[in-house]
């Protein structure tokens, strides 16, 4: 496979890899991904890399991804439904939904994070999953979606208001958005930016893994409906 082959060839040029296998559900994904995260982050912070202006969260497979994963992966697949996944990072969360048969395109921002995430659709035999670069400021032809899904999206104030925006004009009127976040990392100001247009409600999860405990929480957003009266 050749498209395959030149994406782990370019992969492999830049990072230090490694193909793991991923359980959820009653699925095992084959994915791509840096090494050793941390050692990754420290090597570069130590070399003064200068395009270290921000950790590469997009790198790391977050433990709300699995759990977002597996919570769509027993949702209904709708074949007229276009789901969309924002801050993909490697596309775990968006190939295991397209295993299961939903519709989904995944994007993210980081050009590094595509490259991943191509590499991890070929892996799979996602052969045409539809991957592309998102900015959520300049976002290009507003499409409309009726599921939208992200994990660890809401790690940076900055980004909320331009987030809340983009999420207010790209889901469909009667649609729902999925968001998953580890409980430790409170993200207050994005849920009060989020209900000038959207209500919400959550639900935790408690996930084990790797002899760790983690709290994770799931968010439903729905577009705010009108009062009577």
């Amino acid at each position: 496979m050749r498209e395959l082959n030149d994406l782990m060839e370019q992969i492999s040029g830049r990072f230090s890899i490694e193909t793991v296998p991923v359980k959820i559900g009653d699925e095992v994904l084959k994915i791509v991904q840096i090494r050793d995260y941390e050692e990754y982050i420290l090597d570069r912070i130590e070399a003064s890399d200068p395009n270290v202006t921000e950790a590469p969260f997009w790198a790391k497979l977050w433990e709300a991804s699995l759990l977002l994963a597996y919570f769509l992966g027993k949702q209904p697949v709708k074949p007229d439904s276009r789901m969309l996944e924002i801050g993909a990072g490697i596309g775990i969360v968006g190939i295991y939904a397209a295993r299961c048969g939903h519709k989904i395109t995944i994007t993210d921002i980081n050009e590094d994070a595509l490259m991943f995430a191509r590499a991890n659709a070929l892996l799979n035999g996602l052969m045409d999953l539809d991957i592309r670069r998102l900015d959520w400021s300049d976002p290009g032809e507003t499409l409309r979606y009726d599921v939208i899904v992200g994990s660890e999206v809401v790690y940076d104030r900055r980004s909320y208001p331009l987030l809340v925006d983009f999420l207010r004009r790209s889901l469909t009127p009667e649609g729902v958005i999925f968001l998953a976040k580890n409980a430790d990392l409170p993200a207050p100001t994005f849920f009060v930016e989020l209900t000038r247009c959207f209500e919400f409600k959550k639900t935790s999860q408690t996930l084990r893994m790797d002899d760790e405990v983690q709290q994770i929480e799931l968010f439903a957003v729905r577009h705010k409906q009108p009062k009577d009266g």
